[in-house]
């Protein structure tokens, strides 16, 4: 299930985003609580601003949470970015492709933008999995320096309205 962010997952957020999750990724790890209630009422308000789309990503069954999940226009609302993490106990269940699946098909049916791309850096295979089962390809390299100081060798996808899931 798919629903907004929200304090309600604040613990579980800071918990569940731990160095190694953010292996692959430009942010770091949150250093307290409160950065991470900082980063949900920054979710929030681009949400309400319509920069951005963040949801939390529970299991049908019981609401256990499971991770996030968003459509982020930072450097062009016309090429929204996909994101996603995963908790580690959960990694290889296929959440995070039924979660990107489920916000792309949702985005092209409800949003005017050119095309939605997804930046995964080259070795994280699993993730590099989910533009390719929606059709992407990738039309960009790139090499960027994260937030906690290492590199990331990424690899830009490029996800079109046309294609279908394969």
């Amino acid at each position: 299930m798919l629903q907004s962010i929200n304090e309600k997952y604040s613990s579980n957020i800071f918990k569940e985003f731990t160095s190694e999750i953010t292996r692959y990724m430009y942010p770091k790890p949150n250093e307290n609580i409160d950065e991470t209630i900082s980063f949900i009422s920054m979710s929030q308000n681009g949400m309400y601003e319509s920069r951005e789309l963040v949801l939390v990503i529970t299991a049908l069954e019981n609401e256990e949470f499971l991770g996030i999940c968003g459509l982020h226009g930072r450097e062009n609302p016309k090429i929204p970015e996909l994101g996603i993490w995963i908790k580690k106990d959960a990694h290889g269940k296929k959440y995070g492709r039924e979660a990107i699946i489920t916000l792309t098909s949702w985005a092209f049916r409800h949003i005017n933008f050119d095309y939605l791309i997804y930046p995964v850096d080259k070795a994280n295979i699993a993730s590099r999995k989910i533009p390719e089962i929606l059709g992407g390809i990738i039309f960009k390299e790139r090499k960027v320096k994260t937030m906690s100081g290492n590199y990331l060798d990424e690899v830009v996808y490029k996800i079109s309205a046309e294609v279908k899931i394969k």
